[in-house]
């Protein structure tokens, strides 16, 4: 784990050699307990061993860390990529992810005052940075009454090289249902999609306090938001540690067993006031189960969009509550295969199931399931249908359904 130190005293009356921002390391078996190792190589403020392993070039700032694992391995020098704010948006290398060389040039100029990271999309050959965008990156400034939050938003740069970057461009931000801030942002891929955990900030209706929510885009470009806009980590009751900021930081989610882990930044009191202690909290979530739709006694069905059915099992991350023993046969959840419609050689006026995957054939079942393989007449076998073009159709009651996959 990388984290953030910020040294109050240290920000308000600098002096060389001791940034009011620096990088601190610790080490886990299990993700839950924590070790911070004192290490020889990173003397600071006078003490011989410490866990810190970046204070900026020249001594003078690094924060809003992010390492990540280089996917070009061909120089052993450069196994770990680290982006960190320092004067600018900065690049290091790692061989080993502690002892870090900092690229001598910014590769953004303007101070970018937020938790700024790289996404490497492999199927472009090509480099996303999520930023806040140049204008007024840190929320404040001389614009007319009214405009004073459109610093706090979501940028985007791009590039091919890690050198030469696109001019960042506003993607993300409030719209008429939001808060109209954006604290902070972090971009993931999940099975190919771009994943996104975003901190809104209740600065004008509250003391400065975020929460998490989640929005999704296919290019990582465009991004949707959920309809209810219900927080994906609300913030802590009353007293607790996270009662004021519940923030992300530079990391998307850990898979641990049929379990993901996600860190986040904490405080008991919103960014108003600078004097609490901050903290990093642990949510802990079955695999996957970012969002989900749900139908309660009353039977309700979603439909895919066409795709092309290349694999021979469908599982689905699901949950399908117990329910009593005279209503069986008609709760839990249900799945067809519906047959793309022919246009050019008949007329389709409504879907077809195909032959032996219908929602009768299908065997319902009750379940709490990261993986669980549908079934028709007791067979689980696609084969049949690889390469059509087909539907789903789901049947569900009290019942939820958090994603599906058509596997090998």
């Amino acid at each position: 784990m990388y984290y953030d130190n910020f040294n109050l005293t240290h920000y308000f009356a600098p002096k060389p050699g001791y940034p009011s921002y620096y990088v601190g390391y610790a080490e886990s078996e299990d993700g839950v307990r924590w070790v911070k190792p004192e290490m020889e190589a990173f003397p600071f403020a006078g003490f011989p061993r410490t866990n810190i392993v970046a204070i900026g070039l020249d001594g003078r700032r690094a924060n809003a860390a992010q390492v990540i694992l280089n996917p070009d391995q061909s120089n052993p020098d450069k196994r770990f990529i680290v982006l960190y704010i320092g004067g600018g948006l900065r690049l290091a290398y790692s061989a080993d992810g502690l002892v870090w060389r900092t690229e001598s040039e910014p590769i953004i100029k303007y101070h970018t005052d937020t938790m700024n990271h790289l996404v490497y999309v492999a199927e472009h050959s090509r480099w996303h940075q999520y930023l806040r965008p140049s204008l007024r990156s840190n929320g404040h400034g001389a614009l007319p009454e009214g405009n004073r939050h459109t610093g706090r938003r979501v940028a985007l740069a791009m590039s091919e090289d890690l050198k030469t970057w696109t001019q960042p461009r506003t993607i993300f931000y409030p719209d008429e249902r939001d808060e109209p801030d954006y604290d902070q942002a972090v971009v993931f891929r999940r099975h190919g999609l771009f994943m996104a955990m975003y901190s809104q900030m209740t600065q004008e209706s509250g003391k400065s306090e975020t929460q998490v929510y989640l929005a999704t885009s296919r290019d990582g470009i465009h991004f949707e938001r959920t309809w209810d806009r219900k927080p994906f980590i609300p913030r802590g009751p009353s007293g607790a540690f996270d009662h004021g900021q519940v923030s992300v930081g530079n990391s998307p989610p850990i898979e641990r067993g049929e379990e993901m882990f996600m860190y986040y930044y904490a405080s008991p009191e919103g960014q108003h006031s600078w004097y609490k202690e901050t903290s990093v909290g642990l949510v802990r979530f079955r695999k996957d189960r970012f969002i989900g739709q749900w139908a309660g006694k009353d039977t309700g069905y979603l439909l895919t969009r066409q795709f092309v059915l290349e694999g021979n099992r469908l599982l689905l991350n699901c949950t399908a509550l117990p329910i009593p023993y005279h209503q069986r046969g008609v709760d839990g959840i249900r799945v067809a295969i519906i047959e793309a419609p022919d246009y050019l050689s008949r007329e389709t006026t409504y879907e077809k199931a195909i032959p032996g995957f219908g929602l009768d054939e299908c065997d319902s079942f009750t379940t709490d399931h990261i993986g669980y393989v549908v079934s028709w007449n007791g067979s689980t076998d696609l084969s049949a249908l690889r390469g059509k073009n087909v539907y789903l159709r789901f049947q569900l009651r009290n019942a939820g359904l958090y994603g599906f996959q058509i596997a090998p």
